[in-house]
């Protein structure tokens, strides 16, 4: 791969793993509230309206972050992935990271993705209760993805900066 399409790949993966980072902050810091001030009609409305666009933000930001990432994965080890372990703390940072990404962006796409379907996220004609029930899972599931997501950003600034030493 040349040094210009490196560089490329590198851009697209640090712009939509931060852009991804970000709007987890985001659903956590002010969709999630702003959600809980809402009642009845006015939640559901609001729930129907914001978040499958969030959704499907968050699924071309993951599989951008992923596939970039994979290509530059791929620059350094091929597929022997197992030559990171050899790369010290670089490539442990850059295994424990990338292990984690993946995770994250499977679970967005095969549980998230699944339970958002499965309660009627997007749904108009979902019931009020329904819609408590997935605003008390909002609660829980994005501050779990950004526990995730914040590792796996400090573990990316780590291999770029070496702060921890494994």
């Amino acid at each position: 791969m040349s040094s210009d399409l490196y560089t490329f790949f590198r851009w697209i993966h640090l712009i939509a793993g931060s852009a991804w980072f970000g709007e987890v902050v985001i659903i956590n810091f002010v969709l999630i509230p702003l959600l809980s001030k809402y009642q009845g009609t006015a939640r559901k409305e609001f729930l129907n309206t914001i978040f499958p666009r969030i959704f499907r933000l968050a699924s071309v930001l993951a599989l951008t972050t992923a596939i970039s990432g994979g290509i530059l994965l791929y620059r350094f080890v091929g597929f022997e992935i197992s030559l990171l372990t050899e790369r010290g703390t670089w490539g442990w940072s850059i295994l424990i990271a990338g292990t984690l990404g993946l995770i994250l962006t499977l679970f967005h796409f095969f549980i998230e993705n699944l339970l958002a379907r499965k309660v009627g996220v997007g749904n108009p004609h979902i019931s009020e209760q329904t819609v408590e029930d997935i605003h008390l899972k909002l609660k829980l599931i994005p501050r779990l993805g950004m526990v995730v997501i914040t590792i796996i950003f400090i573990l990316m600034m780590n291999a770029t900066h070496s702060i921890i030493v494994f």
